[in-house]
């Protein structure tokens, strides 16, 4: 694989929020250090604790004692890098869909604009992929562009490059996966840009799929989210 330039690879973070998926966390934790970056873990109150997994891997875990949310386990991940002096953070998903070498795709567009908000557009393979998200990913792109004016190609996408300063400035109310959707619009709004690049996922059998996103409260929720930001 390529290189991370340096002064980026020392001012960014790997985040990996984790919330019960004990069989895949470690390949994925193993697979984010193979990119050079310091990998956090935030295990977001998993019924089985995570540090024991990864006790002789070179990552820092930490841990919500309750579920907390994907959003706030992002924030949190966002106060640690501030604390580090970390300007960005990149997050990748627990469950393996993600690749994170496909951070070196990304990179050219943080590069190109350090203060923008990066989003991984997934290319969504012909097999395994739940028809809940690509109705899930239009949903949102077209309610973005109604709110923004702006047009993104995977809005609920979770591999990601945030700048700090986003994180930890921008006001939002959302502490779980509607968290994605709310902080691109509030940060469209503040100005900010939000760039793209495509990477490749990997989408399990059905039968091996595990995935925290309740199609029914989750849903409920991003549509509540929607409502009321298209109303303001």
């Amino acid at each position: 694989m390529g290189q991370i330039d340096p002064l980026l690879k020392d001012a960014m973070l790997m985040v990996i929020p984790v919330y019960n998926h004990p069989e895949t966390i470690r390949s994925v934790a193993e697979a984010a250090l193979e990119t050079g970056l310091e990998v956090l873990v935030v295990d977001d109150g998993s019924s089985r604790e995570v540090a024991p997994l990864l006790a002789d891997l070179d990552v820092r875990v930490i841990r919500h004692a309750r579920n907390r949310g994907k959003g706030r386990a992002i924030l949190t991940a966002a106060e640690y890098a501030r604390e580090k002096g970390k300007t960005h953070i990149a997050t990748v998903d627990a469950d393996g869909q993600h690749e994170p070498k496909e951070i070196l795709k990304l990179i050219p567009e943080v590069e190109q604009d350090p203060s923008a908000l990066v989003v991984g557009v997934r290319r969504f393979p012909e097999e395994n992929v739940p028809g809940a998200s690509r109705f899930g990913r239009a949903f949102s792109n077209f309610w973005l562009r109604v709110q923004t004016g702006k047009k993104i190609n995977d809005v609920q996408s979770g591999f990601r490059v945030y700048p700090v300063g986003i994180l930890n400035t921008l006001k939002t109310r959302e502490s779980g996966y509607a968290f994605e959707v709310e902080i691109l619009v509030r940060a469209l709004w503040a100005g900010f840009d939000v760039r793209e690049a495509w990477i490749n996922v990997h989408y399990p059998h059905p039968d091996k799929r595990i995935s925290h996103f309740d199609k029914f409260k989750d849903n409920l929720r991003i549509s509540i989210l929607n409502t009321r930001l298209t109303t303001r």
